[in-house]
């Protein structure tokens, strides 16, 4: 169950949030303060599922910390991730639809801050400005594109790229530097990362060891660290 913040101006640090939300920054105030006063704000603890007890509920998420996993099963127990989302990251567009029945789920990673936009209220705002549709089409188009590229990349049997572009993320977003070197620990297990990727377990392992030989990486149960981000950032971008 979600655990209400520390009692402080929630108003002001939901404001502040879209704010720093690409899909709101430049968006009118009038507008981000109407929908300032729609939203709520919760905390989910680390590995905590969002909306369990409505998965179908109509609700946009803003991710203020943390990190944020989209993700669903089916009826054997295999697991599919569709996304991992950090600060400042806009999910569950689709739920603006009133229709679409929802199959993916929301977990917290770690420990997660979130912003709970209601969708119908959200809707009404975006009917009464329209051109700011125009911004909400915009990112979902982008996000389709990413995931044409990250099928693009499985299909043609390059895992590696989406790996050190996936490691390059999550460094951003949970990465620990390591007595205040350039080292940055992640927690975080092979079979995770696998199941971020949709590839088996010796594939993942095979991929960290190439990365291992390169210096980018060291790999321990549980546990990964990060020795060169900047070759990581390299890879992820196409380069060697």
């Amino acid at each position: 169950m979600p655990r209400p913040p520390a009692p402080v101006d929630q108003l002001a640090l939901i404001q502040r949030a879209l704010r720093c939300c690409a899909l709101f920054r430049d968006w009118p105030e009038l507008a981000v303060d109407r929908i300032a006063r729609i939203a709520r704000l919760e905390r989910y603890e680390r590995r905590t599922q969002v909306m369990a007890q409505d998965r179908q509920r109509r609700e946009v998420l803003v991710v203020v910390s943390g990190c944020m996993e989209v993700s669903g099963m089916n009826a054997a127990g295999a697991k599919f991730m569709l996304s991992m989302h950090g600060p400042g990251d806009v999910v569950a567009l689709v739920r603006l639809l009133k229709d679409v029945p929802m199959v993916y789920d929301y977990h917290a990673r770690e420990d997660t801050v979130l912003v709970h936009l209601p969708s119908d209220a959200l809707r009404a705002i975006l009917d009464d400005s329209p051109l700011l549709w125009k911004d909400v089409a915009l990112l979902a188009l982008k996000r389709q594109h990413e995931s044409i590229v990250l099928m693009q990349r499985r299909a043609l049997g390059r895992p590696q790229q989406s790996l050190a572009e996936t490691l390059v993320k999550l460094a951003g977003w949970l990465g620990q530097p390591i007595d205040g070197g350039p080292a940055i620990s992640l927690r975080l297990s092979q079979g995770e990362l696998a199941t971020m990727l949709s590839v088996s377990r010796q594939t993942m392992n095979k991929e960290l060891r190439l990365l291992a030989q390169q210096g980018m990486v060291t790999a321990d149960y549980g546990q990964l660290t990060i020795l060169d981000l900047a070759a990581l950032r390299r890879m992820a971008e196409g380069g060697r």
